[in-house]
């Protein structure tokens, strides 16, 4: 099939392509540990700010409720989380299990290693200037991300 070339000038396109090649990378070094990049950042929330509920997290994952139980009802599964009463009879506290900590460690090396060989062709120098650019991508000042442009 004949490569297309209308798209690749446009940052957008750039960006999801690198951004399917990295995700599915990732993927394939958690795969060991029975979890994707994007539960592994719930994981990550929770360690961060324990005690927090669903709501919370699925704010934070900008993601709806429902999704945001499914992803919990799978932490707690694998023996990751544990759900604790919250602050009313409503709502769950969420708190890592003991022991997990070493099991977080031991994704983020797998996802250190997955990081490092996607950028292994950048040189230090470059690495930095991606991330300072990838930082200034976003809306414009006095713009939300949400609102269609005018």
């Amino acid at each position: 099939m004949k490569q297309v070339t209308d798209l690749d000038g446009l940052l957008g396109y750039q960006l999801q392509r690198s951004h399917m090649l990295v995700v599915d990378d990732a993927r394939e070094a958690l795969k060991i540990h029975d979890i994707t990049p994007a539960k592994l950042t719930a994981l990550l929330l929770i360690r961060a700010s324990p005690g927090c509920d669903q709501t919370a997290l699925g704010r934070a994952l900008d993601t709806n409720r429902s999704s945001a139980m499914k992803l919990v009802n799978f932490l707690v599964e694998r023996g990751l989380v544990e759900r604790r009463p919250g602050r009313d009879l409503r709502t769950n506290a969420l708190h890592l299990l003991p022991g997990v900590e070493d099991r977080i460690q031991e994704m983020l090396r797998a996802l250190g290693e997955s990081d490092a060989r996607m950028s292994e062709r950048l040189n230090p120098e470059e690495r930095t200037q991606l991330f300072n650019l990838l930082r200034k991508l976003g809306p414009a000042k006095g713009r939300r991300s949400k609102e269609p442009a005018k």
